[in-house]
């Protein structure tokens, strides 16, 4: 069954991590934002997450970040306490149901406006009515190698503005089976899908550069990319399928941090360790972070690339130390290199969960 691998997993990650200016110490919860979230028939909506974003997100100290969330009840309420005095944008996220946070400016709905309350030393608490712009439209399909007609593991989109071609958004779309299912904008867009390797695919067809494309709000464009490989990688083994055992190095056997083990504290430092691999001369390690929108659960949804690092990191020596990204789950693998640079099998993904 295809998961679905919607493109808001790193906005609501950078949302989660919305600032204060102030302290910990003088933040309080008497400063609070209370509503009620609404369809387009006015109905209350429930089960959707409200971040309240500070005007002042873009200037504040990354120590001092903390979560400005809350998720409506039955009845599309919701109460969010925001901890200090400012000026909050409000912005609704619901994506399993088709509604994708209008954060970034690749998605905002030109008809929807983005509702905004103040806070100050004297009004303490505000109340708004919070409206969910239409569903996006949805691009479902798979990425495959023209070559050898097996699945292209992780790809990575590139959305821009027809109408300003500077404006643009990212996300990456990791599946063993080469599927994706990603929340278009409402207006056009242009498209760029690249991978480790391969030709860079524009447009539906592989070809349209700038070529315009609209998905209508609710409805669902199904493709296919067949990308190229680029001549250098004609004759290397870029699949799992294509390795063999009697000549591509096995996995590294993995210690640390076992799979599915639970982790606590801050900062969070995490250490992967495994076993050596004999005639490796180097290897290559990946990390993902998860969804972490509820604290209960124990898979990995919509994996993205650890920020910080560009993935998979090259590392001499059986461990690589780093700090994750937040109290959410996580995953990570590695492989061994060879003298010709040729990349031996893959360790399984080992998850991990961060709970506090």
């Amino acid at each position: 069954m295809l998961r679905s691998t919607y493109p808001a997993l790193f906005l609501i990650a950078a949302l989660t991590l919305l600032a204060s200016v102030s302290s910990p110490a003088q933040t309080t919860d008497d400063y609070v934002i209370t509503g009620l979230v609404v369809d387009e028939s006015n109905r209350g909506v429930a089960g959707v997450w409200v971040f309240a974003k500070p005007h002042d997100y873009h200037l504040v100290q990354a120590a001092l970040r903390v979560a400005r969330r809350a998720l409506t009840d039955v009845n599309g309420g919701f109460s969010i306490p925001v901890g200090r005095p400012a000026r909050y944008e409000l912005f609704p996220e619901k994506s399993e149901a088709g509604y994708f946070i209008q954060f970034s400016p690749v998605f905002r709905h030109p008809a929807v406006r983005i509702v905004e309350v103040v806070l100050t030393e004297t009004e303490k608490a505000a109340s708004a009515v919070v409206t969910l712009a239409p569903k996006n439209g949805v691009l479902v399909g798979k990425s495959i190698d023209a070559t050898t007609g097996r699945p292209i593991e992780t790809l990575h989109f590139f959305f821009c503005l027809s109408s300003n071609p500077k404006v643009c958004w990212s996300t990456n779309v990791k599946n063993a089976r080469g599927e994706f299912k990603i929340l278009t904008p409402h207006v056009p867009f242009t498209l760029r899908a690249t991978a480790d390797a391969y030709d860079t695919w524009f447009g539906l067809n592989g070809f349209q550069l700038n070529e315009p494309i609209s998905i209508a709000s609710g409805t669902t464009m199904e493709v296919v990319f067949h990308l190229k490989r680029r001549p250098e990688a004609v004759n290397r083994a870029l699949n799992e399928a294509e390795k063999q055992r009697s000549v591509d190095l096995p996995a590294p056997i993995q210690f640390s941090p076992a799979d599915r083990v639970e982790l606590k504290g801050f900062p969070r430092h995490t250490r992967l360790e495994w076993q050596p691999v004999e005639c490796a001369v180097s290897y290559r390690v990946e990390v993902d972070y998860c969804d972490g929108l509820v604290k209960s659960r124990r898979e990995c949804l919509n994996p993205q690339p650890q920020p910080g690092t560009r993935w998979p990191l090259q590392v001499v020596g059986t461990s690589h130390e780093f700090g994750f990204v937040g109290t959410q789950p996580g995953r990570w693998r590695v492989w061994a290199m060879d003298k010709n640079g040729q990349e031996g099998f893959k360790s399984p993904w080992w998850t991990f969960f961060y709970v506090e």
